[in-house]
């Protein structure tokens, strides 16, 4: 029996503790609603004793869910929180991530070190560390590594995927949003014929998420200038122990883009149970940091991302099960006067075209007040009693909001929404993005784009997709996010099939990609009803090389490998060949 019979058979028979007569009423109705069901353990069972491995330690900016990009030549600010120890001979350097087929480092020169502060690291010991970025560093994605002697010890911590290094900004940038990866999700095999593409804990981790590998994969090819990713990273509903697996495995997955990324958290990363005192929102801030922050792309962007599920422990945690009352949105007062006041210092010094965003899980502009239907009778009730006792955390407004939720589903349930955009509209906000429903929506309103993605969960409804903006050049708005109708975001899988496996664009090599060639072919196949600009990276032995189609747009010797990346437009439904030579 392979390992794809085997799991079905898991599943049906409830060895993954579904009971027996419970297993398709789960399959059938797990993607019902965000806020959900289950009771089993998903795990690896062949590693029970896998620990908690925080990955924020003493680099506590940029980090890999917060990254810095910067121009050559110009200084980046890091902060280190030095746990109490007194700090000297600093040293910092850039190397190569993960993803990346090469070798070789890059040391920052440091220009200056003071104590600091940061508004979501409680901690008197955090040292602002100014380094240079040198003009000869390549226009890559990098790990950062910082080392420094505390108290007698030397102390070295990296951070992965965590400084993007450019020659100039564009003012034409092109960003992605993906949303709802959902690694560990049940609800990935509530088809059948999808197990493949799941690969739900595949013993194998090259088969493993098959379907956000793909995804990876096309980003990487598409290579925009950052990436904004609007929460549920994981599903972390099926077992108190569950965030332990599943913090550990969306990291790893997270290393494999070559592209700067940012992550804020959805409901599905922030739940918490209250029998082992397991809180997402904790294993959040161990495994990606900051819940909100903003960030500027050089002066062309401003993007602040938010945490939209922004609730006191008490409503996001299952009170001993699994069943949890709030997976709606929200912001509290302490959040709400933070973006306030990063949107007033931006707006006093922003050049006139700089385009404006905010992104977060849930979209403000769905309200449950306005949503859940006035003609229910429970509906009203509980709108009564939540205004009366103006306290979420009441146990009766709890148990009401949750039946309600998982007859109509939650999306902004509590407070903030109309503050939130008020906010945005006096502070000139041309973009809002969102995830949270597994569909496509495009909004205008008041003049701000508000555009919600598909996930990449494979209950994705009409597809598995992202969008791609692209700034044009004479105003502050974008194109590219739209694939086709009036709201439907491109397609991970070629028209949307997921079982068949097939993507809608892909890359191959025809020898190994790895240093030891000097003629190499790149064979680009568009399944997409339009044309595609993708880059190709080669690795090759050292030389000059010319692509037969395409442009050069960068070449680097690594130590013995020539780095060379090749620019190509693929027409629609094209299968084009790119050939590089000495």
């Amino acid at each position: 029996m392979n390992w794809r019979t085997k799991l079905t058979a898991l599943v049906i028979s409830g060895a993954l503790t579904i009971p027996a007569g419970q297993a398709h009423a789960f399959l059938s109705g797990i993607d019902k609603q965000d806020g959900g069901i289950g009771n089993t353990e998903n795990y690896l069972d062949h590693v029970p004793n896998l620990a908690l491995d925080p990955k924020v330690d003493n680099v506590i900016y940029p980090l890999m869910s917060t990254p810095a990009i910067k121009k050559n030549g110009s200084d980046l600010t890091i902060k280190v929180d030095t746990k109490d120890k007194e700090p000297a001979g600093w040293e910092v350097s850039l190397n190569p991530t993960e993803a990346a087929n090469i070798d070789g480092t890059f040391t920052l020169p440091v220009k200056n070190v003071q104590k600091g502060s940061s508004y979501w690291k409680d901690s008197s010991s955090i040292y602002e560390v100014t380094v240079q970025i040198p003009d000869e560093v390549p226009e890559e994605l990098f790990d950062l590594q910082v080392s420094y002697t505390g108290n007698g010890t030397r102390i070295t911590d990296d951070e992965p995927n965590s400084v993007k290094v450019v020659k100039e900004f564009k003012k034409e940038f092109k960003f992605m949003h993906l949303t709802d990866i959902h690694v560990g999700s049940p609800r990935n095999i509530a088809d059948p014929a999808n197990i493949t593409e799941a690969g739900l804990w595949h013993p194998d981790r090259t088969k493993r998420w098959l379907y956000l590998q793909k995804t990876i994969k096309q980003v990487n090819l598409l290579k925009p200038d950052f990436v904004v990713m609007t929460g549920d990273l994981m599903y972390g509903q099926m077992n108190p122990k569950e965030y332990i697996y599943e913090y550990e495995e969306t990291y790893r997955m997270l290393k494999q883009f070559d592209v700067p990324v940012y992550i804020v958290p959805g409901n599905h990363d922030y739940y918490a149970q209250d029998a082992t005192l397991t809180d997402g929102a904790k294993y959040w801030e161990q495994y990606f940091g900051p819940q909100y922050f903003s960030f500027d792309y050089g002066p062309y962007a401003h993007m602040i991302g938010y945490n939209s599920f922004d609730w006191h422990k008490f409503d996001r945690q299952g009170h001993g099960s699994v069943s949890v009352p709030t997976w709606g949105g929200q912001i509290r007062d302490e959040q709400m006067e933070w973006i306030k006041k990063d949107l007033a210092d931006n707006k006093s010094s922003a050049q006139p075209e700089q385009v404006r965003g905010l992104f977060s899980h849930h979209n403000p502009l769905w309200r449950d007040r306005d949503i859940w239907p006035s003609t229910d009778p429970h509906v009203n009730e509980y709108w009564k009693e939540y205004d009366a006792k103006h306290d979420p955390q009441h146990l009766t407004t709890l148990i009401k909001g949750e039946a309600l939720g998982i007859k109509y589903d939650q999306q902004w349930h509590g407070e903030g929404s109309h503050e939130l955009i008020d906010i945005m509209k006096q502070n000139n906000v041309n973009i809002s993005l969102h995830g949270h429903t597994h569909i496509d929506n495009i909004t205008e309103q008041d003049g701000i784009l508000y555009s919600t993605t598909a996930s990449i969960e494979l209950s994705a409804k009409p597809w598995v997709g992202y969008r791609l903006f692209e700034k044009n050049a004479a105003d502050n708005k974008f194109s590219s996010y739209v694939y086709e109708g009036p709201d439907r975001s491109m397609p991970v899988y070629q028209n949307g099939n997921t079982s068949a496996g097939v993507v809608s664009f892909e890359n191959k090599f025809q020898l190994p990609n790895d240093g030891s060639q000097v003629t190499q072919t790149a064979t680009i196949t568009n399944r997409l009803n339009k044309s595609l600009t993708v880059n190709i990276p080669f690795y090759m032995k050292q030389g000059t090389y010319t692509p037969s189609v395409g442009k050069v747009v960068e070449t680097q010797l690594y130590g013995s490998k020539q780095f060379v990346e090749v620019q190509v437009t693929i027409p629609p439904n094209t299968v084009e060949n790119v050939e590089l030579k000495r």
